[in-house]
């Protein structure tokens, strides 16, 4: 019998199934909010006409209404007491860095709860150690988003690949991302640029709300702090890894849906490259992404395999009804229908991971003893 939770997923996966166009789902998701002003005043928003731009926000900067609108898009859906919202920012004023190192067990039983949109990228920067590559980075940027490399062509390809179904993802907002890509290959040579990065470093622009050098910071402390380097390395040997554990804990955790994947012929590579290199972003849409994030920031890059066990494993009564194309169409491209329910599907994804990983005997002890198997 499948919870409440399940089944709500599976309800969605039925309409992820239906693959709308962009444009379409866009439109949902703007009709769906109508509670949200710039929401509501950018349902005809086209970022190529600057003055329809400034007529529709009132004289406001595009900027602020690009801000805004994502704000406001990662906000639907939340729902989050009064007296939740005032501990976060209650933990705020009192100062996050501060909050994590005396109370931390409590710091990140809330950051596993979900963090309200308004305060999240400034939670985020305390995972990503962000004042601590600040005061390294700040006054190099410029000099090194400026730097040519080898990896240029390839940036420039891919970065308008990302986010085409969001129009404030405009050619503003795609060239802070290919310099942002474009320093990190100067920062970090050795990595240099990989495909998956630009959805990584284009959420952080979009949760921080544009910033473009506090994204980059974001972004080298993400690569050093959760050690997500390591998937972009040559050969990629700690996705063989990880790909290596799924396999072996899949079969413990949902052996029928392993058996029937098994006799799909699906090799489960070919959807986890990308949820891995990705962090889920290129997949899943952006509330059920950034709910994702909130957990995995905080617990390590090892939860990322956890959350993509109780993804499938959630799924699972719908993939148990498709074949080799369904299966692989459904889990390779998650993101294209968008609802207001999309923070819930996260937090039921993240509460799924969480227990797999309890019932394990947590998340980096049982990430080890399956690479080992």
């Amino acid at each position: 019998m499948c919870s409440e939770e399940t089944q709500a997923l599976c309800r969605h996966a039925t309409l992820w199934q239906a693959k709308p166009t962009l444009t379409e789902s866009r439109t949902q998701i703007i009709n769906s909010a109508y509670q949200y002003p710039i929401l509501e005043s950018l349902k005809h928003y086209d970022p190529r006409n600057r003055m329809t731009a400034m007529e529709l926000a009132e004289g406001a900067k595009e900027k602020a209404i690009k801000v805004q609108f994502i704000h406001e898009l990662l906000s639907i859906g939340e729902l989050y007491r009064q007296t939740r919202f005032g501990k976060w920012k209650s933990m705020i004023d009192r100062g996050l860095e501060t909050f994590a190192k005396t109370h931390p067990n409590t710091f990140l039983r809330r950051t596993n709860r979900g963090i309200p949109q308004e305060f999240r990228w400034e939670i985020w920067k305390v995972a990503l150690k962000y004042q601590h590559y600040a005061s390294e980075l700040e006054d190099l940027y410029e000099s090194y988003s400026a730097k040519e490399n080898e990896y240029l062509s390839i940036i420039n390809i891919d970065v308008p690949r990302t986010f085409p179904e969001l129009k404030v993802f405009d050619k503003e907002a795609q060239d802070q991302l290919y310099r942002i890509l474009s320093a990190y290959g100067n920062y970090q040579p050795e990595i240099g640029y990989c495909q998956g990065m630009n959805f990584v470093a284009g959420l952080l622009l979009l949760v921080s709300g544009f910033k473009e050098k506090e994204s980059f910071i974001g972004f080298v402390g993400l690569m050093n702090e959760l050690k997500l380097a390591e998937f972009y390395k040559p050969a990629f040997p700690m996705v063989k890894d990880y790909i290596s554990a799924y396999e072996t804990l899949i079969k413990d955790v949902t052996p029928e849906l392993h058996i029937h994947i098994k006799r799909e012929d699906v090799s489960p590579a070919v959807f986890l490259h990308q949820w891995f290199l990705t962090l889920f972003v290129a997949s899943l849409p952006l509330r059920s992404v950034v709910a994702l994030w909130d957990y995995m920031l905080f617990n390590g890059l090892s939860s990322s395999l956890t959350v993509a066990l109780a993804l499938t494993c959630l799924l699972a009564p719908q993939l148990m009804k498709l074949n080799f194309e369904g299966i692989l169409s459904l889990l390779k491209d998650m993101k294209s229908m968008d609802s207001k329910d999309d923070i819930r599907i996260g937090r039921v994804i993240v509460n799924k991971a969480h227990k797999i990983a309890s019932d394990k005997g947590g998340i980096d002890e049982f990430l080890s003893k399956a690479i080992l198997k």
